[in-house]
């Protein structure tokens, strides 16, 4: 049951992510979101700093905080809200978190089972190749209904 529960919400999940697949591979504005949002609204640093609530300097600050990776996330809502955005907050997968899984359990059935194989053509018991792949494969499917912590140990 608890394979069809973590399967389900990956699945869910996978489809939500969806949505912000096409910002993995772009990069966000050379002077960080808020300066682009700002400028683009036409907005001085001073004007903002009033909505927020703070002093001039202190969006000056956010914006080389947020640009060199250390602004907070509620430094970064307070801004988005300033400005009538909203701030978006997300962990985008390179690739879906099903195949994650199943990459990570595939390779993990490998160095399971890669000495076992290895024991095995020494004694003359080897599996031929496609036996082997179809084993490591039932192997694989079983670590990920199984939810198998252990694969991400590798």
């Amino acid at each position: 049951m608890a394979y069809k529960n973590k399967a389900i919400i990956r699945q869910q999940l996978d489809k939500k992510l969806q949505n912000f697949a096409s910002l993995k591979d772009s990069p966000p504005p050379m002077k960080g979101w808020i300066r682009a949002i700002r400028d683009a609204l036409g907005m001085t640093g001073e004007q903002l700093a009033r909505r927020i609530g703070v002093q001039k300097q202190r969006v000056a600050a956010l914006e080389k905080a947020e640009v060199e990776g250390s602004a907070t996330i509620n430094s970064m809502k307070k801004a988005a809200e300033a400005m009538d955005c909203v701030f978006v907050y997300a962990l985008v997968p390179r690739d879906s978190l099903e195949a994650n899984v199943q990459r990570h359990a595939r390779k993990y059935a490998e160095k399971i089972y890669a000495p076992i194989q290895h024991s095995m053509q020494l004694e003359e018991q080897g599996l031929t190749a496609d036996e082997s792949g179809q084993g490591m494969k039932e192997n694989a499917d079983k670590f990920v209904r199984e939810t198998a912590k252990e694969i991400w140990d590798i």
